[in-house]
């Protein structure tokens, strides 16, 4: 009867080994932007107007929106900035002020670009998953401008503030 025992405890003993590991990961810190890939086009459809300045929303967008999709998993203070530049011509001449542009964010205040980077969202924080910021743009024509076929660009940009 020994026997038999000692041969029953041998064989549950390998069945009580273990073996640990440590497991480690990093999620590293991010702030990432995800945008439709479109271009943004204005529709003069009823040019020349009854009168100057005439604004022209954006007709290509779905909705009039250009939705900027934001995600960041960051402590502190982070924002999004819009960069319209001037257009200019090849000999480097202005053919648009950038100030002849406009945009709102998330159906606000109609604002106009400037030429230089815009902060035109701020959050303190991590998202929690992606974030949708909704742009949208018009055109202010003076009847000033020479007729030809312009590309406006737009740059948004995230930034973690220090």
């Amino acid at each position: 009867m020994r026997s038999w025992l000692t041969g029953f405890i041998l064989l549950l003993a390998p069945a009580l080994a273990q073996a640990t590991w440590i497991v480690q990961t990093l999620i590293p810190e991010t702030i990432a932007l995800r945008t439709p890939t479109t271009q943004i086009a204005f529709d003069l459809q009823d040019y020349p107007p009854k009168a100057f300045p005439a604004t022209y929303p954006a007709r290509n967008l779905e909705g009039g929106v250009l939705p900027v999709q934001v995600f960041s998993n960051a402590t502190g203070v982070w924002s999004l900035l819009l960069q319209i530049p001037d257009l200019k011509d090849q000999n480097g001449v202005l053919v648009l002020p950038a100030r002849q542009v406009l945009y709102r964010v998330n159906g606000g205040l109609w604002l106009r670009a400037d030429g230089t980077p815009q902060i035109i969202y701020t959050q303190a924080g991590p998202t929690g998953d992606w974030l949708e910021i909704r742009l949208e743009f018009a055109l202010e024509l003076t009847g000033n401008e020479r007729a030809g076929s312009y590309v406006v660009q737009a740059l948004v940009t995230a930034l973690r503030q220090p």
